[in-house]
């Protein structure tokens, strides 16, 4: 049965930590250091570290990502993990440089913004759990409609749905890379021989 949590209003530490003692784990967060106990969750979560648990839905065949975070750790994790510039933040959210100054510094942030950082976030999830690096050419390469992931959280898309579909790009892309790779490597190496007979009925003067 899949199991999902309202991302703006985050659930008592108690019943995060019964989801993850019911859950099988696959990550968490950069930083852990794989101390991936109860104990460790409950001494991290008093002092409002952000986690990421992630489980295995049998109805979506598909890891599911339970988040709990304020909004200035979701900056934070937007940051460490997608590294836009201040400069490139404030352009996607429609805010100016001094307001994520302000956010980063604990300033409240209006319930709209919240909800986008929060949606980033998700994405940067995506990114962490595929291992995929937010190179420059990554974030800016086009995905939808000659658009980049950046683009699409700019023009108000899904930055989740936006990061899904560049990772599963950018894995069929490395899939192809592999099997072009095994298939010239599964070939013989040609000879001098094999060189040389090319093209030789052809030079062949005297037939």
């Amino acid at each position: 049965m899949s199991t999902t949590l309202p991302w703006g209003a985050p659930p008592p530490m108690p019943v995060v930590l019964g989801l993850l003692a019911s859950l099988p784990v696959f990550g968490f967060q950069v930083g852990t250091g794989g101390a991936a106990t109860i104990d460790y969750f409950k001494t991290r979560g008093s002092k409002g570290y952000a986690l990421v648990a992630c489980g295995c839905d049998l109805d979506r065949k598909a890891p599911v990502i339970w988040r709990v975070a304020s909004p200035v750790d979701d900056l934070d994790h937007i940051r460490k993990v997608l590294r836009p510039s201040v400069t490139e933040l404030a352009k996607i959210l429609g805010v100016s440089r001094q307001a994520i100054y302000d956010w980063q510094a604990g300033r409240p942030i209006a319930a709209e913004n919240v909800a986008r950082l929060k949606d980033i976030a998700r994405a940067a999830d995506l990114f962490a759990l595929e291992g995929l690096e937010a190179t420059a050419h990554v974030v800016r390469r086009p995905i939808t409609n000659g658009k980049s992931i950046f683009d699409i959280i700019r023009d108000g898309g899904s930055a989740e749905a936006a990061a899904q579909t560049l990772i599963n790009i950018v894995r069929s892309e490395l899939q192809q890379r592999e099997r072009l790779k095994a298939r010239l490597a599964n070939r013989a190496r040609p000879t001098r021989k094999d060189f040389q007979e090319v093209g030789a009925p052809m030079l062949d003067e005297k037939g």
